[in-house]
């Protein structure tokens, strides 16, 4: 009898294990998973691989893309968040760091650490524990970065070589931007661009956590942007536009390869596509800062993040998301976009093959220091990122005084925290 008993304790325990550890589907069926995506053109040069490299490792799995062409991640966000609340949602979405709470607060995204902790093939190791950070909300991992990019300084070395200044040492400082966009415009270029469109907050964020501040607290309680530090940052930027030293536009990219615009703060992403768009050479530099120290970098860039309802699917959704973490699929990401990818083992490895790229160092070199992008708590984080990008818009057409707009924007973002 003791024997019996024995043995039927040892099969409940192995049946309880068994159903408390996600298993990995087998492929050996054919299974098809919707990939909700960014489908703009520089977005596709990598996702397309990663989708078709996925496919060829797991032969019977078939992604299907449901794509969002424009509009950035708050666009894409506002898809998956439809899809959920008509219990139809996708099973792996491509999400913006930013953007992160807003998507776990939605209640249908999957947490990850069971599947991390059961797999063998994932290799937490071998990737940066600052970039894995970036998808861990209320103390678990739900977002696994696809790639990542940092604010950066674009250079026209061109027109650096019209004007007379060194384009071995563009400006470090706030003051040595403004004083270089004084050349440019001197000679009847552009001087320079900060790419305050990125995603409402990003570049915004970047200004601000240079200056010491900070976009709102870490419980997302109390915003902290509206503070003398975020003033300086909009009155900055209004001096810039006002004296005619920043073009009054929403169009980085175009403006830039236009070629008559000296220098342009946007996303190391852009990295592989701006140089071949451009007719002159780029030379990219960290972003200036207010004392030209090295700067702090927000994290730009996204993750996958699981919301498969069916459990086969959910397995094999598993199975998509830890490949994009492994060797083949960071190469992929690396050679077609200005991304970086979290897999540490290969970052080393594209810093020596890459030695005497100088743009890829600056990339390389800055990905294994970032600092969160502040993701907004709640509901409301589309908002609250169209509010910040339209506090920055009124500054910068003239419509509004910088404290104007940061009082009006902070009062906005404070009711929509509630």
């Amino acid at each position: 009898m003791k024997t019996i008993m024995f043995v039927l304790v040892l099969l409940l325990s192995v049946a309880s294990f068994t159903l408390a550890t996600p298993q990995q589907e087998s492929t050996d069926k054919p299974i098809r998973l919707t990939f909700y995506h960014y489908a703009s053109q520089t977005h596709l040069l990598y996702i397309n691989p990663l989708k078709e490299g996925f496919e060829k490792a797991y032969p019977n799995v078939t992604i299907e893309s449901v794509e969002v062409a424009s509009g950035g991640y708050e666009a894409l966000s506002q898809k998956i968040l439809l899809g959920l609340a008509a219990g139809d949602p996708p099973d792996v979405g491509q999400v913006g760091y930013t953007l992160l709470r807003t998507m776990v607060e939605s209640g249908g995204a999957v947490a990850l650490d069971d599947y991390m902790n059961s797999d063998s093939k994932f290799k937490k190791g071998n990737l940066f524990p600052a970039m894995m950070s970036l998808g861990q909300a209320e103390g678990k991992q739900f977002l696994v970065p696809i790639g990542t990019s940092t604010p950066a300084l674009f250079n026209n070395m061109d027109l650096f070589n019209d004007v007379g200044l060194d384009p071995e040492n563009p400006p470090k400082s706030w003051a040595d931007a403004r004083a270089a966009a004084v050349k440019f415009k001197a000679k009847d270029h552009l001087g320079i661009f900060w790419g305050w469109q990125v995603t409402g907050n990003w570049i915004f964020q970047a200004m601000l956590e240079n200056l010491g501040g900070k976009m709102a607290n870490e419980a997302g309680t109390q915003i902290l942007f509206n503070d003398a530090k975020g003033l300086r940052v909009l009155e900055y930027l209004a001096d810039l536009t006002k004296n005619g030293l920043m073009p009054v536009t929403d169009q980085g990219l175009g403006t830039f390869v236009a070629g008559n615009l000296g220098m342009w703060v946007d996303s190391s992403f852009q990295r592989v596509n701006t140089p071949k768009q451009a007719n002159f050479p780029v030379r990219m530099s960290p972003m200036p800062t207010p004392d030209g120290s090295l700067p702090r970098v927000p994290a730009g860039g996204n993750g996958a993040m699981l919301f498969a309802k069916d459990k086969a699917k959910r397995d094999v959704a598993w199975n998509f998301i830890r490949w994009i973490t492994e060797e083949e699929a960071s190469r992929l990401l690396a050679a077609n976009s200005g991304y970086t990818p979290a897999n540490q083992a290969v970052i080393e490895a594209l810093i020596s093959q890459h030695a005497d790229d100088k743009n890829y160092k600056v990339t390389l070199d800055q990905a294994a220091r970032v600092v969160p992008w502040y993701s907004w708590p709640g509901k409301n984080g589309n908002k609250i990122s169209a509010v910040l990008k339209d506090m920055q818009e009124a500054v910068i057409v003239g419509s509004k005084t910088p404290k104007q707009a940061i009082d009006e924007a902070a009062a906005e973002v404070t009711a929509l925290l509630k």
